[in-house]
């Protein structure tokens, strides 16, 4: 029985020995989980002809009896994947057992273009069997490009043509300072404005920018006179440059008209002669026959207060409007509570895009009557009122019988307007003589005179101008009432007559 417990405790101690010996040496054999660690920056030139590997060194801090693994991706920062390098998602780097470094390349994308230095990261989002020092590195692509400038031009330059030849200088610029000289050619090409008459000519000459300078001018010569004209315009055209980037355009010269012009008087008022130098009449009704010519002129028929509110019904009956004495007369009557008048129109008969038009009218006058002379873009059928444009030459109200507005209508987001207003001077009213209603219409703007007075102006820029570059056709009405003119009153004659001597469009050759 003694015998039995000993052998037992001897059996247990040597049991229990054996455990501790081998738990002592499992511990003893077990390996240190590893630090995975890299530069937290790097850095490499972008390169232009041979493609360039960034690589980044991942180390351990010691071997593993295990598979380590590590999970990374790239990152946009100022460098684009794609355009500046080859990014990477999700992707897997092994360290087999016994390894202690990898590398990483990450391939860029070269070019010749000058940028400033850019940067991405490579993060990293997972580890097995290891742990991090840091998750980040960020890789800075170094610009090798020399600097490139780009020239820079002004759009356009809008200048008073004058009387006399003006030299007129034009800077032209560098985005930046280079080490290399720069050059481009340049020369003058016409528009409207035609080399000999309007400008001087000047071809293939050769502007240079050296080492170091960022602005240089150039010289063109305007040729002035006392010509009255449209608005016109020549370009600067460039071409060959070395050393540089530019965006292929010309300047525009854009010649205001500053000139003028004084009309004959005669009795019944001031005429405007049937030719003017530098122009050709391109069209013109002087209403000489004994009726309407059907050939230039339709009718708007109807009434409904034509968007306006208006009183008067527009009919083609020869009481509202006919020819006679070499004057149309347009006539706004009334019958009882019933008001009649007409309303003339060239549409689809005659339209026109620019030139020097002169109407010479006489107003007829009293509360709530409103005559206009204007004009509407051809294409209204297809774009509707205001994208197609509204031109009034003149419009007039009748209880104000000194006064006459020029205006432009158009869409910008929806109908916009812009005008002005031109009064005589004297105790007369535009009901008591003729006077001629113009207007210079040009690709680069729009002038309104009174008798070659000049009272208001549009350049192309102030507007959205598009619609005013296609054809327009005339308008001649009497309206009777509306918003803007107010209606008729007790002090209001009836019947009430605009007369038209002549309208004539002038275009240059």
């Amino acid at each position: 029985m003694q015998y039995s417990k000993l052998t037992h405790k001897l059996f247990f101690n040597l049991v229990l020995f054996v455990l501790i010996v081998f738990t002592f040496s499992c511990k003893k054999n077990e390996k240190t989980i590893p630090t995975l660690s890299f530069e937290a920056s790097v850095s490499l030139e972008e390169g232009t002809a041979n493609q360039q590997f960034v690589t980044i060194l991942v180390k351990l801090s010691n071997d593993y009896d295990d598979l380590v693994k590590m999970y990374y991706q790239t990152t946009d920062g100022t460098a684009v994947e794609g355009e500046d390098y080859v990014g990477a998602q999700e992707t897997e780097l092994i360290f087999n057992v016994g390894e202690t470094s990898k590398e990483i390349k990450i391939a860029l994308i070269n070019d010749d273009i000058f940028e400033e230095n850019e940067s991405f990261l490579l993060v990293v989002n997972k580890v097995t069997n290891g742990k991090l020092a840091q998750s980040m590195c960020n890789i800075t692509i170094v610009n090798d490009d020399s600097f490139v400038p780009e020239v820079i031009l002004p759009d356009r330059v809008r200048i008073t043509e004058g009387t006399n030849s003006t030299m007129i200088p034009l800077t032209i610029r560098l985005s930046g300072a280079t080490t290399v000289p720069v050059t481009i050619k340049w020369s003058t090409v016409e528009g409207s404005a035609k080399a000999g008459s309007d400008f001087a000519q000047s071809i293939d000459n050769t502007l240079t920018f050296n080492a170091g300078v960022i602005a240089q001018q150039i010289q063109v010569e305007v040729l002035g006179d006392n010509m009255m004209e449209l608005d016109e315009g020549f370009f600067i055209h460039f071409s060959d440059v070395h050393n540089a980037t530019f965006v292929p355009k010309d300047i525009v010269i854009i010649m205001d008209n500053d000139d003028n012009f004084s009309l004959e008087s005669l009795d019944d008022g001031p005429i405007s002669p049937d030719y003017y130098d530098g122009f050709e009449l391109a069209w013109s009704d002087e209403f000489d026959g004994s009726s309407i010519n059907t050939n230039n002129w339709g009718y708007d028929i109807g009434a409904g207060g034509w968007g306006n509110q208006e009183l008067q019904s527009y009919s083609s009956s020869p009481v509202n409007s006919f020819v006679e004495d070499g004057k149309l007369n347009i006539v706004a009557t009334k019958l009882y509570a019933t008001y009649n008048s007409a309303r003339l129109l060239s549409k689809n008969k005659k339209d026109f895009t620019y030139g020097r038009i002169d109407i010479r009218a006489k107003m007829p006058v009293g509360k709530g009557i409103w005559p206009a002379l204007w004009m509407l873009g051809a294409n209204i059928s297809q774009v509707s009122w205001p994208r197609c444009g509204e031109i009034d030459i003149m419009e007039y109200l009748g209880h104000i019988p000194k006064q006459v507005h020029g205006t432009v209508h158009y869409n910008d987001g929806g109908h916009r307007y812009i005008g002005g207003q031109y009064t005589l001077s004297g105790s007369e009213g535009f009901n008591a003589k003729f006077h001629v209603f113009t207007i210079l219409w040009s690709e680069y703007g729009i002038r309104w005179y009174v008798d070659y007075q000049p009272f208001y102006s549009i350049d192309d820029t102030d507007v959205k101008f598009e619609a005013f570059r296609l054809p327009q056709f005339f308008i001649m009405n009497v309206a009777v009432g509306g918003v803007w003119p107010g209606y008729p009153d007790e002090t209001t004659v009836f019947p009430q007559t605009m007369q038209v001597d002549y309208v004539r469009v002038f275009q240059q050759p």
